[in-house]
Protein backbone atom coordinates (compact mmCIF):
# COMPACT_ATOMS: atom_id res chain seq x y z
CA UNK A 1 0.00 0.00 0.00
CA UNK A 2 1.04 3.53 -0.80
CA UNK A 3 2.34 5.67 2.12
CA UNK A 4 1.55 8.67 3.20
CA UNK A 5 4.41 11.47 2.02
CA UNK A 6 4.28 15.19 0.62
CA UNK A 7 4.09 15.50 -2.99
CA UNK A 8 7.06 18.09 -4.58
CA UNK A 9 6.25 21.23 -5.08
CA UNK A 10 5.58 22.22 -8.79
CA UNK A 11 3.72 24.28 -11.24
CA UNK A 12 0.50 22.08 -11.16
CA UNK A 13 -1.56 22.71 -8.02
CA UNK A 14 -3.34 19.71 -6.78
CA UNK A 15 -6.46 20.27 -4.32
CA UNK A 16 -5.89 19.54 -0.81
CA UNK A 17 -9.41 17.50 -0.60
CA UNK A 18 -8.16 15.33 -3.23
CA UNK A 19 -6.90 12.59 -1.10
CA UNK A 20 -7.46 8.99 -0.96
CA UNK A 21 -9.17 9.26 2.35
CA UNK A 22 -11.69 11.39 1.00
CA UNK A 23 -12.49 8.90 -1.90
CA UNK A 24 -15.34 6.58 -1.20
CA UNK A 25 -15.07 3.66 -3.64
CA UNK A 26 -12.63 0.45 -4.29
CA UNK A 27 -10.82 2.30 -7.14
CA UNK A 28 -8.35 3.10 -5.21
CA UNK A 29 -7.12 0.33 -3.67
CA UNK A 30 -6.55 -1.05 -7.47
CA UNK A 31 -4.64 1.68 -8.22
CA UNK A 32 -2.05 -0.11 -5.94
CA UNK A 33 -1.35 -2.57 -8.00
CA UNK A 34 2.46 -3.18 -8.77
CA UNK A 35 1.89 -2.25 -12.93
CA UNK A 36 4.36 0.46 -14.00
CA UNK A 37 1.73 2.10 -16.78
CA UNK A 38 -2.16 2.13 -15.45
CA UNK A 39 -5.14 3.10 -17.29
CA UNK A 40 -7.48 4.79 -15.84
CA UNK A 41 -11.08 5.59 -17.10
CA UNK A 42 -14.73 6.64 -16.38
CA UNK A 43 -17.49 8.69 -17.01
CA UNK A 44 -17.14 12.72 -16.16
CA UNK A 45 -17.40 13.47 -12.67
CA UNK A 46 -16.73 10.21 -11.95
CA UNK A 47 -13.75 10.86 -9.36
CA UNK A 48 -11.07 10.65 -12.35
CA UNK A 49 -9.07 13.42 -11.08
CA UNK A 50 -9.54 13.06 -7.87
CA UNK A 51 -7.92 9.52 -7.92
CA UNK A 52 -4.68 10.82 -9.95
CA UNK A 53 -4.34 13.65 -7.88
CA UNK A 54 -4.45 11.33 -4.47
CA UNK A 55 -1.67 9.12 -6.16
CA UNK A 56 0.24 12.63 -6.38
CA UNK A 57 -0.27 13.65 -2.65
CA UNK A 58 1.01 9.91 -1.43
CA UNK A 59 4.12 9.46 -4.24
CA UNK A 60 7.19 11.71 -3.44
CA UNK A 61 8.68 13.44 -7.02
CA UNK A 62 5.28 12.74 -8.28
CA UNK A 63 3.78 15.08 -11.31
CA UNK A 64 1.00 15.87 -12.22
CA UNK A 65 -0.57 17.34 -15.61
CA UNK A 66 -3.52 18.59 -16.80
CA UNK A 67 -5.27 20.23 -19.82
CA UNK A 68 -2.89 18.71 -21.97
CA UNK A 69 -3.98 20.21 -25.28
CA UNK A 70 -3.34 23.59 -23.86
CA UNK A 71 0.40 22.53 -23.35
CA UNK A 72 3.21 22.34 -25.46
CA UNK A 73 4.04 18.22 -26.50
CA UNK A 74 8.15 18.81 -25.12
CA UNK A 75 6.21 19.09 -21.36
CA UNK A 76 6.62 15.51 -21.54
CA UNK A 77 10.32 15.24 -22.15
CA UNK A 78 12.64 13.31 -19.78
CA UNK A 79 9.75 12.74 -17.18
CA UNK A 80 10.48 9.19 -16.76
CA UNK A 81 12.95 10.83 -14.08
CA UNK A 82 10.13 11.22 -11.61
CA UNK A 83 8.54 8.35 -9.46
CA UNK A 84 5.09 9.30 -10.77
CA UNK A 85 3.54 10.62 -14.08
CA UNK A 86 0.05 11.61 -13.51
CA UNK A 87 -1.29 12.53 -16.93
CA UNK A 88 -4.85 14.16 -16.48
CA UNK A 89 -7.77 13.46 -20.06
CA UNK A 90 -4.91 12.50 -22.51
CA UNK A 91 -8.17 11.67 -24.38
CA UNK A 92 -8.19 15.24 -25.28
CA UNK A 93 -4.38 14.96 -27.41
CA UNK A 94 -4.85 11.21 -29.14
CA UNK A 95 -5.60 11.56 -32.45
CA UNK A 96 -2.21 14.24 -32.73
CA UNK A 97 0.39 12.72 -34.27
CA UNK A 98 2.87 14.47 -32.12
CA UNK A 99 1.44 14.07 -28.96
CA UNK A 100 1.03 10.24 -29.65
CA UNK A 101 4.43 9.09 -30.34
CA UNK A 102 5.65 11.29 -27.40
CA UNK A 103 3.17 9.23 -25.22
CA UNK A 104 4.38 6.36 -26.39
CA UNK A 105 8.28 7.09 -26.31
CA UNK A 106 6.99 8.29 -22.78
CA UNK A 107 5.63 5.07 -21.85
CA UNK A 108 8.77 3.16 -22.74
CA UNK A 109 11.12 5.69 -20.91
CA UNK A 110 9.07 4.60 -17.84
CA UNK A 111 9.46 1.13 -18.49
CA UNK A 112 12.94 1.37 -18.72
CA UNK A 113 13.50 3.99 -15.69
CA UNK A 114 11.46 1.79 -13.77
CA UNK A 115 9.42 4.99 -12.71
CA UNK A 116 5.45 4.58 -12.51
CA UNK A 117 3.05 6.31 -14.64
CA UNK A 118 -1.03 6.70 -14.76
CA UNK A 119 -3.04 7.65 -17.30
CA UNK A 120 -6.89 8.87 -17.30
CA UNK A 121 -9.23 9.05 -19.97
CA UNK A 122 -13.20 9.15 -20.44
CA UNK A 123 -13.64 5.78 -22.16
CA UNK A 124 -11.83 2.35 -22.48
CA UNK A 125 -8.24 1.85 -23.94
CA UNK A 126 -9.77 -0.51 -26.30
CA UNK A 127 -12.47 2.03 -27.47
CA UNK A 128 -9.97 5.20 -27.16
CA UNK A 129 -9.33 6.75 -30.82
CA UNK A 130 -5.34 6.39 -30.92
CA UNK A 131 -4.27 6.57 -34.62
CA UNK A 132 -0.66 4.87 -33.93
CA UNK A 133 -0.77 0.96 -32.89
CA UNK A 134 2.22 0.85 -31.16
CA UNK A 135 0.35 3.48 -28.62
CA UNK A 136 -2.42 1.54 -28.93
CA UNK A 137 -1.23 -1.60 -27.99
CA UNK A 138 0.77 0.10 -24.88
CA UNK A 139 -2.21 1.41 -23.68
CA UNK A 140 -4.18 -2.10 -23.74
CA UNK A 141 -1.50 -3.47 -22.24
CA UNK A 142 -1.95 -1.07 -19.07
CA UNK A 143 -2.75 -1.71 -15.51
CA UNK A 144 -6.72 -1.43 -16.19
CA UNK A 145 -8.76 0.87 -12.97
CA UNK A 146 -12.14 1.88 -13.76
CA UNK A 147 -13.72 4.79 -11.67
CA UNK A 148 -16.66 3.79 -9.11
CA UNK A 149 -20.06 4.24 -9.76
CA UNK A 150 -21.47 5.71 -6.45
CA UNK A 151 -24.87 5.67 -4.65
CA UNK A 152 -26.54 8.25 -3.69
CA UNK A 153 -26.45 6.71 0.13
CA UNK A 154 -22.12 6.62 -1.21
CA UNK A 155 -22.76 10.55 -1.93
CA UNK A 156 -23.87 11.80 0.78
CA UNK A 157 -21.34 9.74 2.99
CA UNK A 158 -18.58 11.78 0.84
CA UNK A 159 -20.76 15.12 1.29
CA UNK A 160 -20.37 14.26 4.89
CA UNK A 161 -17.01 13.67 5.30
CA UNK A 162 -15.94 16.54 3.22
CA UNK A 163 -18.13 18.32 5.68
CA UNK A 164 -16.43 17.09 8.80
CA UNK A 165 -13.04 17.82 7.20
CA UNK A 166 -13.74 21.17 6.42
CA UNK A 167 -15.28 21.48 11.13
CA UNK A 168 -18.44 21.82 10.31
CA UNK A 169 -21.47 19.38 10.35
CA UNK A 170 -23.69 18.03 7.62
CA UNK A 171 -26.67 16.38 8.55
CA UNK A 172 -28.95 13.79 6.59
CA UNK A 173 -31.89 16.04 5.89
CA UNK A 174 -29.77 18.82 4.31
CA UNK A 175 -27.11 16.64 2.16
CA UNK A 176 -30.39 14.75 0.80
CA UNK A 177 -31.93 18.43 0.32
CA UNK A 178 -29.19 19.77 -1.68
CA UNK A 179 -28.73 16.35 -3.89
CA UNK A 180 -32.54 16.52 -4.44
CA UNK A 181 -32.31 19.61 -5.84
CA UNK A 182 -28.95 19.37 -7.88
CA UNK A 183 -26.99 18.15 -10.50
CA UNK A 184 -25.39 14.91 -8.47
CA UNK A 185 -22.03 14.84 -10.15
CA UNK A 186 -19.47 14.62 -7.09
CA UNK A 187 -17.59 17.95 -8.23
CA UNK A 188 -21.21 20.18 -8.37
CA UNK A 189 -21.31 18.66 -5.18
CA UNK A 190 -18.22 19.34 -3.44
CA UNK A 191 -18.38 23.28 -4.91
CA UNK A 192 -21.47 23.33 -3.74
CA UNK A 193 -20.60 22.58 -0.29
CA UNK A 194 -17.40 24.89 -0.59
CA UNK A 195 -19.63 27.78 -0.80
CA UNK A 196 -21.87 26.47 1.84
CA UNK A 197 -18.63 26.60 3.86
CA UNK A 198 -17.88 29.93 3.14
CA UNK A 199 -20.75 31.44 3.58
CA UNK A 200 -21.05 29.63 7.01
CA UNK A 201 -18.15 30.84 8.22
CA UNK A 202 -18.90 34.46 7.30
CA UNK A 203 -22.20 34.38 8.26
CA UNK A 204 -21.43 32.72 11.84
CA UNK A 205 -24.42 30.20 10.97
CA UNK A 206 -25.22 26.64 11.15
CA UNK A 207 -26.09 24.90 7.96
CA UNK A 208 -29.43 23.98 7.70
CA UNK A 209 -31.71 23.51 4.79
CA UNK A 210 -33.02 27.26 5.21
CA UNK A 211 -29.38 28.36 4.88
CA UNK A 212 -28.65 26.29 2.17
CA UNK A 213 -31.95 27.72 0.19
CA UNK A 214 -31.01 30.98 0.81
CA UNK A 215 -27.37 30.58 -0.02
CA UNK A 216 -27.48 28.29 -3.15
CA UNK A 217 -30.94 29.92 -4.65
CA UNK A 218 -32.65 26.15 -4.09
Amino acid sequence: MMTERRQLALDFNLRDDATFANYLGVAKSRLDYPGQVVYLWGEAQSGRSHLLQACCHVTADAIYLQNLNGLSVEVLSQLERRSLICLDDIDTVVGQADWEEALFHLINAVKDAGSRLVVVANQTARKLPVNLPDLHSRLLAAVPVETDHLTDEQKLAVLKLHAHNRGFVLKDDVGQFIMSRTARDMRNLVDMLEQLEVESLRQQKRVTIPFVKHTLNL
